[in-house]
């Protein structure tokens, strides 16, 4: 299997990827934990072919959509999708200084991997890093670091200190 580059990748999620937050509620307790994904979607036997290289080259998970199932017009689309904290980071830490539209998101999503990755999270903070990562969609200049200081805030303010 070809060896993808990073420039290579970071071009790919800058134009067609997504850093978002992932939420999940543990059945055990109730308790809701937040964390950053990368993923992306593409289309047809070329996209297939592109995002299985991305799992092999990467890892990750990589899987058919349904989206094609709403119109029989449309060609297949796969997405293929990195989470898990340690794996994430890494990835994220190398692609950094290759990315342009999305570098403020992937220092707030390592940001967060370092500080609050497998911490429980209050709604507000959860609801928070999630508007921040959509505001940094729309304006790539944003800031990551100011994020991260009132997530900080936030937290103390809540009284998981200890957590950040």
């Amino acid at each position: 299997m070809k060896r993808l580059s990073w420039k290579y990748l970071a071009g790919l999620i800058d134009g067609e990827g997504c850093i978002d937050m992932q939420g999940s509620t543990d059945k055990r307790d109730g308790t809701y934990y937040c964390r950053p994904r990368l993923r992306m979607t593409l289309s047809g036997d070329g996209g297939k072919n592109l995002l299985d290289m991305l799992a092999a080259n990467f890892g990750g998970h990589f899987d058919p959509t349904r989206t094609f199932e709403a119109n029989a017009s449309w060609q297949p689309a796969y997405l293929w999708s990195l989470t898990g904290s340690s794996h994430l980071r890494s990835v994220l830490q190398n692609l950094r200084n290759h990315l342009i539209l999305k570098k403020e998101q992937a220092k707030f999503a390592i940001w967060w991997i370092d500080n609050i990755g497998g911490k429980q999270v209050s709604e507000e903070v959860r609801r928070f890093g999630t508007a921040e990562l959509k505001a940094m969609k729309k304006d790539p200049q944003r800031l990551s670091e100011k994020a991260s200081i009132q997530i900080k805030s936030m937290m103390r303010q809540s009284g998981t200190a200890n957590a950040v």
